[in-house]
């Protein structure tokens, strides 16, 4: 059975799921990137922002891959509907969504020496 679901219905059910699985990030800063934020959930980093750029780094290996893997979306839809979340959810307002693969090398032990 197919399904046909209207482009703003799908982004109201991507970012409804954003926010059941990432929406109580913590933010921290760490002394060595201290033009970084960091969102951190559990042991991993998800998301840091670039203070500097107003870069958003999504982890590619979780939120990234989800939405692509799961709702079928591409990098375009991607970054739109993040930009959309963050600035909702976070108050990240102009922050121009990347995905990226440093964040999954910050992970538990690194996690430890963020600051809050």
């Amino acid at each position: 059975m197919k399904y046909i679901i209207t482009e703003s219905k799908l982004e109201q059910v991507v970012i409804k799921y954003l926010n059941k699985m990432y929406g109580d990030l913590k933010e921290y800063t760490k002394y060595e990137y201290p033009d970084s934020v960091f969102f951190v959930k559990g042991k991993k980093v998800h998301m840091f922002k670039d203070l500097k750029t107003n870069d958003l780094f999504v982890n590619y290996d979780t939120i990234w891959s989800d939405l692509k893997t799961i709702f079928g979306l591409e990098g375009s839809e991607i970054k739109r509907i993040i930009s959309k979340w963050v600035e909702e959810t976070y108050k990240l307002k102009g922050v121009t969504p990347e995905w990226s693969g440093w964040c999954k090398h910050i992970m538990v032990e690194e996690t430890y020496k963020l600051n809050s």
